[in-house]
């Protein structure tokens, strides 16, 4: 059986991830969101039938399936099983796939002289409903997110006792460096890197 000691530690690391899981899951969810609305706004603007093409349909055929795509992923449950942790990472992993379908293909930069006419008229009708702003706003999130997970990581390195550091000692190791500023990152990198330390899976032993 785990000690008193060991459970603590245990306790305050499920929470520190649960900050984490949390905090992905609002930012991806803002995305689906924000992604969806803008998709819908699209497909019924008039721009998006100006051209009597298959590659237009082919381009409102895009957006149609990723409005489906995006309704499934915010109606997506958290699944069950025997690890918390892993079921956080396909459940987070699931929603960001999705997203980034949009992502990679809708708000990514290519210069307008490579764009077919549909092409052109999709970015366009897209930036018309918003899509540059969504853009700003999912990168000023992700970094907040990030800041945010160093200042909890701060807490919670701060109330562990020092007796208890030891069953925390890479993490305790990290901080240390961190605090010295040995580890040549600045905040936000360093909110990424615990990030992907603490949203990671779990492999079965």
């Amino acid at each position: 059986m785990p000690t008193e000691s060991e459970s603590a530690i245990s306790e305050g690391r499920k929470r520190l991830e649960a900050i984490a899981f949390k905090g992905y899951i609002n930012y991806l969810n803002y995305g689906l969101q924000r992604t969806n609305q803008i998709a819908k706004e699209a497909l019924a603007d008039p721009s998006m039938y100006s051209i009597d093409s298959q590659a237009m349909e082919n381009e409102r055929d895009i957006l149609v399936k990723y409005v489906k795509d995006s309704d499934e992923a915010l109606n997506a449950v958290l699944p069950t099983g025997k690890s918390e942790k892993n079921n956080r990472f396909f459940f987070g992993m699931g929603k960001d796939y999705v997203l980034e379908q949009f992502n990679r293909t809708r708000t990514a930069y290519v210069p307008i002289e490579k764009l077919t006419p549909e092409q052109r008229v999709s970015w366009d009708t897209l930036k018309k409903h918003g899509v540059l702003e969504y853009a700003e706003e999912k990168e000023k999130r992700s970094k907040n997110l990030a800041l945010h997970i160093v200042d909890e990581f701060e807490k919670y390195m701060k109330a562990l006792p020092a007796a208890e550091k030891e069953q925390e000692k890479e993490f305790s190791e990290v901080w240390d460096m961190y605090s010295k500023n040995e580890l040549g990152l600045d905040k936000l990198e360093f909110g990424k890197k615990l990030f992907m330390r603490l949203f990671d899976y779990e492999s079965e032993k």
